[in-house]
């Protein structure tokens, strides 16, 4: 499914890295240039009762405490990614039919 994924659509999904054991504890999804955007796609599986999580959002520099200090003016790569990613449900008896649904509501 991630490469039907990445090669119809404008979603990007980490690269698994020689030398680097995952822990599996997150799967973040960037929606970058898709059809929808993160939070659309953030809403659609809430709509399915699927919990999906904002990932780096917002930005720390976008906190109170930091705005006068911290411009996100100036981290605009992590301003891009986090406005685009999203992490998706990752856990051991996540069930491969619901991975299907995930796909599909993303998808669709």
């Amino acid at each position: 499914e991630k490469e039907s994924m990445e090669k119809r659509q404008r979603i990007k999904l980490s690269i698994i890295q020689e030398g680097v054991k995952s822990n599996y504890a997150y799967f973040p999804v960037v929606f970058d240039n898709y059809k929808y955007t993160r939070d659309e796609i953030f809403e659609k599986l809430g709509e399915a009762n699927i919990v999906a999580r904002k990932y780096f959002y917002p930005l720390i520099n976008a906190f109170e405490c930091y705005r006068n200090k911290y411009s996100s003016n100036e981290t605009p790569v992590a301003k891009h990614i986090a406005d685009r990613v999203l992490c998706l449900p990752l856990y051991a008896d996540l069930e491969l039919k619901v991975v299907d649904r995930i796909c599909d509501i993303i998808l669709k």
